[in-house]
């Protein structure tokens, strides 16, 4: 009943945000993450998959995240006619920099993939297991010994 129950929960609860989860995400939507956008399908298609990862986000990158889908929501709805729009982007995106960075680099930490060119990064990351090891007894060199002085039996002459 309690397993039926956990199960039912989770299952409305939505995508799990762990950084396994969104690595896998990630996985899915390479190598076109890293695709240029040129026509305005690609922009939709690109927040489509920023938007599959954003819910996957941790709440380690959770903001920065939003703020970068937020950014490329703004250039799908741009109208390149509109010279205050073409601002208005051109600001927003010197702000989305420093959200840019943290992603890029939790994503090269995490899931080992340059996310900005879509290339997996060498060595790939994998958890370390530390062994515990018997460490042989350390070998100590003996200090000199001095010898004890030896008692001199002394006759006296009558």
């Amino acid at each position: 009943m309690v397993v039926a129950l956990t199960l039912g929960i989770s299952a409305c609860g939505g995508a799990s945000r762990t950084g396994t989860s969104f690595c896998r995400q990630l996985s899915q939507e390479l190598p076109a993450i890293a695709q240029r956008m040129q026509t305005s399908k690609e922009v939709s298609a690109m927040v489509d998959r920023y938007e599959r990862l954003l819910e996957r986000a941790p709440l380690t990158i959770e903001k920065d995240m939003a703020v970068i889908t937020d950014l490329l929501q703004q250039a799908a709805k741009l109208n390149a006619n509109n010279p205050e729009e073409i601002q208005a982007l051109a600001d927003a995106s010197y702000a989305a920099n420093q959200s840019a960075l943290q992603v890029r680099d939790w994503v090269k930490s995490t899931c080992a993939v340059d996310i900005s060119s879509g290339l997996n990064i060498e060595p790939p990351r994998v958890a370390t297991t530390t062994i515990p090891t018997t460490a042989a007894p350390a070998t100590t060199i003996p200090a000199p010994t001095v010898p004890a002085p030896v008692p001199v039996a002394t006759t006296v002459a009558p």
